[in-house]
């Protein structure tokens, strides 16, 4: 059994314990290695060190449960995850998820909470030391799209349906822009863990676009920066990236989402949907906090 392997193994004990105490040396005694190698090991394969794997998965868990919960007390669902007293709960959770707990409860926060998942095997092939995510700040000024929209629950494939409603009908949207550019933009409302989130599959139009075109609608995205991020891979394979940014890269920096939408362009290095080295283009809407 390699490294990997060891890790993803200790991955599936995480999970078994998340309403435990749980420290990190515990489960460097039980791999039988020192503490300062199991951490280096640990964050080495996922990319996050131990610790905070398991703090941000607790409370991931705990913000997930809060909604899916409502009978329960916060007091609660903070012991649930055996966390000393309630007041220790929303420190962590305000300082991994920069909001608190009442708010998330009550549907307050207007930001997409940079949860962390579940790390699987599929998720550490993106997350190696030789392959960081280095993303380069871009200001855009307005972008205005036009396509066909579609609500995603837990059927992802609803979202590669609809891309050929829109190559169907573009000939006949006469403002878009030559040549065309395909984007896919993702947008949630608050309580978007409950109620899924929209994709809209579009192309850009000019900015003197007429809105003569009623077959779909269309999205004004106001000028904004946003941090690039280059996905390379097949079109199956995106959701590791974005697990990656929002689960591991986003909470290591002093950035938060600054809008409810993240952005995909599909230029000339994009190969299509089962290309290994088919390239995308990731924009999501980010501040300094």
């Amino acid at each position: 059994m390699n490294n990997r392997q060891l890790i993803i193994q200790e991955l599936d004990l995480i999970e078994d314990r998340l309403t435990t105490f749980l420290p990190v040396a515990v489960l460097s005694k039980e791999m039988g290695y020192s503490l300062y190698h199991f951490t280096r090991l640990f964050q080495a394969v996922t990319g996050i060190a131990p610790g905070d794997y398991i703090a941000r998965r607790k409370i991931t868990e705990a913000a997930l449960d809060i909604h899916r919960m409502p009978e329960r007390s916060l007091q609660d669902i903070s012991l649930d995850y055996n966390f000393n007293n309630y007041e220790t709960f929303t420190r962590a959770f305000k300082r991994m998820l920069y909001t608190t707990p009442t708010l998330v409860r009550k549907r307050l926060t207007e930001m997409k909470l940079p949860l962390l998942p579940r790390l699987y095997e599929q998720d550490l092939l993106k997350i190696t030391p030789d392959s960081d995510i280095f993303p380069q700040s871009v200001d855009f000024r307005e972008i205005i799209l036009q396509g066909p929209v579609v609500k995603v629950d837990h059927d992802f494939s609803v979202i590669s349906d609809t891309w050929p409603s829109l190559f169907s009908k573009v000939a006949t949207i006469s403002d878009r822009i030559q040549p065309v550019k395909y984007y896919q933009l993702g947008f949630w409302p608050d309580d978007y863990e409950s109620n899924g989130f929209s994709i809209m599959c579009a192309c850009q139009l000019n900015p003197t676009y007429a809105d003569n075109n009623r077959e779909f609608p269309i999205q004004i995205l106001p000028p904004i920066r946003y941090l690039k991020f280059i996905h390379k891979g097949r079109s199956c394979d995106i959701p590791s990236t974005y697990k990656y940014i929002y689960g591991i890269w986003l909470p290591k920096t002093e950035y938060r989402i600054s809008l409810p939408f993240e952005l995909e362009y599909y230029g000339d290095l994009y190969l299509g949907p089962d290309d290994e080295n088919s390239m995308s283009e990731i924009y999501i809407p980010l501040e300094l906090l």
